[in-house]
């Protein structure tokens, strides 16, 4: 197994029990996906493309991940607040999801939700950023990873942890997203609490 969990962001207090699901599939608006396919293009070419995605930017697989929170046993799960960034203050609407979809389809985007007192979460959209250096796209180096999606819950120690619970909630959204990777794990000491998918020794 990859040791990439450990080093989630967002969280800095370290005194929680995470639940974590990473699925294969790109995240990124396809639109995006075929503009950055020829690098070197300028901040105006970008805006003007921006120009052209009516609605906000949306991926399917992003929104069926958001989706998931606002049906979750019958909203069991589903956030009070949301934004792609601290502090997270946007009052979380589960009539209109499009503005989350958004946030989570852009190119290396990601999104924070927050159930008051419940947990915290970090969804990471793992494709390239578009980073420009004197008004210039720069092409990236990094090589894209076998997991394109993070998500990652926190569960405070302080709370009473209800550990079947959580092996519930990570079985039944990695059905749900069909994806082979779902872990929980002590944040503070690293160790793995439960694997889904671990092979039989």
């Amino acid at each position: 197994m990859d040791m990439d969990w450990i080093n989630i962001m967002g969280k800095f207090d370290y005194k929680n029990i995470c639940v974590q699901i990473k699925v294969r599939e790109n995240l990124t608006d396809q639109r995006f996906v075929e503009f950055t396919k020829e690098w070197g293009f300028t901040e105006k070419d970008f805006d003007a493309f921006l120009d052209t995605i009516e609605g906000g930017a949306c991926n399917e697989r992003a929104r069926k991940i958001i989706e998931f929170f606002v049906e979750y046993e019958g909203g069991f799960i589903l956030p009070d607040k949301y934004n792609g960034y601290e502090p997270i203050k946007k009052i979380f609407n589960k009539d209109d999801i499009s503005d989350p979809v958004a946030w989570l389809s852009f190119p290396a985007g990601s999104l924070y939700l927050r159930k008051r007192y419940k947990f915290d979460v970090e969804i990471v959209n793992e494709y390239w950023a578009i980073i420009f250096s004197e008004g210039i796209a720069e092409k990236p180096v990094r090589v894209l990873p076998e997991y394109m999606g993070v998500i990652t819950f926190w569960f405070s120690k302080q709370r009473k942890i209800d550990m079947e619970f959580l092996k519930r909630l990570l079985k039944d959204f990695c059905e749900y997203l069909n994806t082979d990777y779902g872990v929980i794990f002590d944040q503070e000491t690293h160790e793995v609490l439960f694997d889904l998918f671990e092979k039989e020794k």
